[in-house]
C-alpha cells in the first residue's frame, strides 16, 4: 500500500521539477511570463515583420539585458540572466551556430538526474546557448543567457543561423521606440 503510494507523488514531482541549479521560479513570474502568449504571436506586429536583411542581438551583461535589431531598428529589448560569477558568460563577437526548440542540457540537470529544459534555444558559442529560463534579475546560470519566455520566443522565431551574436561586459539596452514604425505591444 504504501509503495503505491508514493509513485504518483514521484511522478508529479518529476513532471514539474525545475533545473538543480536554480530556485523555482515564482508563480507569478510564471504567470506573467506566459500571460496570453498563446494568442500573442497573432497579435505581436513584431512576428510578421518582412524577412530582415540584417539581424543582430547584443547581451549587456553588466546590466543584465539585451537588444535585438533588425535593419538598423530595435525590434525587442528586455531583461536577462547570464552566468554567475563561479560559470561566466564569456564576451565577444559571436554567430548563432544552431537553433533548437526543444533543447535539454547535455551537462546539467536537475533534482531527479533529468536533462535541464533549455526551450528556444540560440547556440552561439561552444555549449553556450540563449534560451527561456528564469530571470531573477541577476547573473544566475551555468553561463547560458536566460530571457523570459515571450523574449525567447520572439528571437527564436525571427534569428537565423549565421546572425551576428555580441556579448559585452558594459552598456545597456536601449529600449524601443515609441515614435518607430513598429506598433507598441501591450
Amino acid at each position: 500500500m504504501q509503495r503505491t503510494m508514493w509513485i504518483p507523488l514521484l511522478a508529479l514531482a518529476l513532471a514539474i521539477a525545475g533545473c538543480a541549479h536554480q530556485p523555482p521560479m515564482p508563480a507569478e513570474q510564471v504567470s506573467a511570463d506566459r500571460a496570453g502568449t498563446k494568442d500573442r504571436s497573432e497579435t505581436d506586429p513584431r512576428y510578421t515583420l518582412p524577412p530582415a536583411k540584417d539581424r543582430s542581438l547584443t547581451i549587456f551583461l553588466g546590466s543584465q539585458t539585451f537588444e535585438y535589431v533588425e535593419d538598423d531598428r530595435i525590434v525587442a529589448s528586455g531583461e536577462i540572466s547570464s552566468g554567475s560569477a563561479a560559470h561566466p558568460t564569456p564576451a565577444g563577437k559571436f554567430r548563432v551556430l544552431s537553433k533548437d526548440k526543444d533543447k535539454r542540457s547535455g551537462k546539467y540537470t536537475n533534482y531527479f538526474d533529468q536533462n535541464t529544459p533549455m526551450p528556444y534555444s540560440l547556440q552561439f558559442y561552444g555549449p553556450y546557448f540563449i534560451h527561456e529560463g528564469w530571470v531573477p534579475g541577476y547573473p544566475d546560470s551555468h553561463g547560458c543567457v536566460r530571457l523570459h519566455y515571450e523574449d525567447a520566443r520572439l528571437l527564436f522565431a525571427r534569428i537565423r543561423v549565421g546572425d551576428r551574436v555580441l556579448v559585452k561586459q558594459e552598456g545597456s539596452a536601449r529600449p524601443i521606440s515609441p515614435w518607430s514604425d513598429l506598433p507598441l505591444v501591450f
